[in-house]
């Protein structure tokens, strides 16, 4: 049994996911663990096929009540990104935390003994508690994108323009440069000590790069041309 498993970016219910494609494994690892962390970007509201952001919120719940009924001891934490933090889906986060004691979420970050977790939108340029706040707003204001958008990002996906502007955008010695120096920023929060930092974002696996003594590692995403995989954590 894993002690924690880390899954992040899975843009649940937008066209370009491939969620379903790992929907058991998720569900069986969940069932192994005691612990899984939700690292970000789990359902995406702005490429959202369900409808607005009511009808993907109450989507959310109901996979999320699934994913906490594959084991009967699980705690499951839910990290927001910058495509689920909105306040219809804080809501019927905040209502099954209320349910569920077995559930818990958090804005941006936690932490679970000598391991971070966050999304990783802080290693965008130039990054801190307070740019994150509005960054993440931003996201908020924007509405369901349309048919037309859908169509232009489709096109930009077969040519593969997002894997390659995700490595010209996230080059790992920048991202790693850019997240500790937020920890920095966040000390007084999650203390010090810390050995093992998992995010999720950049959609550019990765499993145990060390800067600062410390190490890092990604799920990847379930979106095309995507390399992803579930991750267990290191807790000591």
């Amino acid at each position: 049994m894993a002690d924690c498993i880390v899954l992040s970016d899975l843009h649940l219910f937008s066209r370009r996911s491939r969620a379903d494609e790992h929907q058991r494994a998720l569900l069986d690892a969940a069932r192994r663990a005691r612990t899984v962390v939700l690292a970000g970007d789990i359902v995406d509201f702005k490429w959202s096929s369900v409808g607005g952001a009511e009808a993907t919120s109450d989507a959310a719940r109901a996979w999320l009540e699934e994913l906490l009924e594959a084991g009967d001891d699980v705690q499951v934490h839910y990290l927001l990104g910058n495509h689920d933090h909105l306040p219809e889906h804080i809501e019927r986060l905040e209502a099954l935390a209320d349910d569920d004691d077995r559930f818990r979420w958090h804005p941006f970050h936690l932490r679970l003994g000598g391991a971070v977790f966050l999304h990783g939108d802080v290693s965008n340029p130039r990054m801190n508690p307070a740019r994150l706040h509005a960054y993440r707003e931003s996201f908020a204001r924007h509405p369901n994108q349309g048919p037309a958008m859908e169509r232009l990002y489709d096109a930009l996906m077969a040519l593969r323009v997002h894997v390659l502007g995700a490595r010209v955008l996230y080059p790992e010695r920048t991202v790693l440069r850019r997240i500790a120096r937020y920890l920095d920023d966040i000390q007084g929060e999650i203390g010090d000590d810390v050995r093992n930092v998992y995010f999720g974002h950049t959609h550019r696996p990765g499993d145990g790069a060390e800067y600062r003594g410390i190490r890092f590692h990604n799920c990847g995403a379930t979106i095309p041309g995507v390399d992803f995989r579930i991750v267990t954590a290191d807790l000591s």
